[in-house]
């Protein structure tokens, strides 16, 4: 084959078929990561949204509504919900912003930073469970993934 024929190839797009396939196994991937997600928190009564806003709170407490919702890849009303219920459980609090009158922030309780030395590390949850994919292959499927949601960006 010639340069000019295998540069035509390699800039053909996927067939629709091929990309459908990987949504799909993308999609039960989440699914099963989730229900890994639920076996590991459901003694701790949360669910892996409240998790996911929990990890992030620990990491820098004090963040508005605006991105939690970008760092959950939710809307800002279901994340109000979900911080309904925390607050609810008094894991979190709504604090005005001392910059921003119009700004709330969600500010981790007591009860709420407690729970960090109670719940199990993500990396504990995944620890062993993939024994057939080797570190390189897994790197490889991470950028592999990296670069298909950034061609998605765009859309």
């Amino acid at each position: 084959m010639n340069d000019k024929n295998s540069q035509k190839s390699s800039n053909i797009c996927c067939q629709p078929e091929d990309i459908v396939q990987v949504f799909e196994l993308i999609n039960t991937l989440n699914k099963k990561y989730e229900k890994l997600q639920r076996n590991n928190i459901q003694m701790l009564e949360l669910t892996p949204t409240q998790h996911l806003i929990l990890r992030e709170l620990w990491s820098s407490d004090g963040q508005q509504f605006k991105e939690l919702a970008e760092t959950c890849n939710c809307s800002r009303s279901t994340i109000t919900g979900v911080v309904d219920t925390m607050e609810k459980k008094e894991l979190v609090s709504r604090e005005s912003h001392p910059s921003d009158r119009r700004s709330l922030l969600v500010k981790l309780t007591k009860k709420g930073e407690d729970l960090k030395t109670k719940t199990p590390r993500l990396e504990s949850m995944v620890n062993g469970c993939c024994p057939e994919i080797n570190e390189e292959e897994i790197k490889k499927l991470g950028e592999l993934l990296q670069k298909l949601l950034n061609s998605l960006i765009s859309l």
